[in-house]
């Protein structure tokens, strides 16, 4: 009889569009599997629950659900098969840097794990220094981000790698860093051409030719950018992990049209409801660049659901109180990560700011 009430969820979880959703129904699913310590079910829900929070802007159930995949492959390894998790595995590796609780040295035991069972299943290294590169680039740390993308480009590609839109965008990143804007325009043509697409490019990077075009004094450029970006926005307006790129979005705009700048942050704010992590300490900063533009008594009408960090039980909010809130929130994310790193690149992030 549980097994019909797994399918039945499971089936609800295809005909519905909210991916929160379709997490809350594989939770419960898992739920009545575990209640009948049925490990195949449990097994390969968590892998559909991982595969459908990868959507959101925030992931809270996909990392202690892979523990509990690791722990039951491990145990189990003649009933399952260890390539089926190796991406979700990609995955939760950016989880764990994302998150300033988990410890340098966890951090690198797990990549130590994660290479072992990518040698012995036929992959290279590739996708361990995609995410080195991915967190070099998020702390903006030009000799981590040389060394990181050296090590990317000298091994080939396998079926582990990051897909190549994501791994151009990152090459774009890392050229503004290194070399400015104007060569990372040019390395950034066949993203921008739709050569190479994938669910994040070309909106991540047309964003960020959008807000480095403006600060460039290349407002030409950094119009059309900003409009690509609308539009693969639009694309994707119920899907919340566009939440950074259109909070990026909305600062531009700040600059160049405060109305849409406006519209925007009371749109996609409310959707930052996440935990205190890298995306979150992104996301604070853009919110305190933007509110620079405003008045200080401008109000934002934001409807915040209870879990939201920012809930204050109202629905208007100045931008005075949000600037305060989110550069307090800020400075705390920043002191957390780079106590954890052992550097100062979050708070040189602010500084900058």
């Amino acid at each position: 009889m549980y097994t019909l009430k797994i399918q039945k969820l499971r089936n609800q979880v295809a005909r519905v569009d909210n991916t929160l959703e379709k997490v809350n129904l594989l939770t419960q699913a898992i739920r009545i599997a575990d209640e009948n310590q049925d490990i195949e079910w449990g097994y390969e829900l968590r892998l559909d629950l991982i595969s459908e929070e990868i959507d959101l802007a925030f992931s809270t159930e996909s990392l202690p659900a892979f523990a509990w995949i690791l722990q039951a492959y491990d145990e189990n390894p003649e009933r399952f098969n260890e390539e089926d998790f190796l991406w979700q595995y990609k995955w939760m590796m950016a989880e764990l840097y994302d998150n300033p609780a988990v410890s340098r040295e966890q951090i690198e035991a797990a990549l130590g794990d994660f290479e072992q069972r990518l040698i012995r299943n036929g992959y290279g290294k590739r996708a361990i220094y995609n995410e080195e590169l991915s967190d070099a680039l998020a702390q903006k740390d030009l000799a981590a981000v040389e060394v990181a993308l050296t090590n990317v480009n000298a091994l080939q590609r396998d079926d582990m790698s990051d897909c190549e839109a994501c791994e151009m965008d990152a090459e774009v990143s890392a050229t503004l860093l290194q070399y400015g804007y104007a060569p990372a325009v040019e390395k950034a043509l066949p993203l921008i051409k739709g050569q190479f697409t994938c669910s994040h490019v070309p909106l991540r990077t047309a964003v960020n030719l959008a807000y480095e075009g403006y600060k460039h004094g290349d407002a030409e450029q950094a119009d059309r950018m900003a409009k690509l970006a609308e539009t693969e926005v639009f694309k994707k307006e119920k899907d919340s992990a566009i939440l950074i790129s259109a909070i990026k979005l909305a600062t531009y705009f700040s600059y160049t049209d405060l109305g849409k700048s406006k519209e925007w942050i009371e749109r996609f704010l409310p959707w930052a409801d996440g935990p205190e992590n890298r995306s979150m300490f992104q996301l604070a900063c853009y919110v305190c660049e933007a509110m620079k533009n405003f008045r200080a008594d401008e109000h934002f009408m934001l409807e915040l659901g209870q879990q939201h960090n920012l809930f204050q039980g109202k629905t208007s909010y100045t931008a005075s109180e949000l600037a305060g809130h989110y550069r307090k929130l800020a400075h705390q994310l920043a002191d957390r990560f780079d106590q954890r790193n052992g550097n100062n690149n979050f708070r040189n992030q602010l500084a900058a700011l």
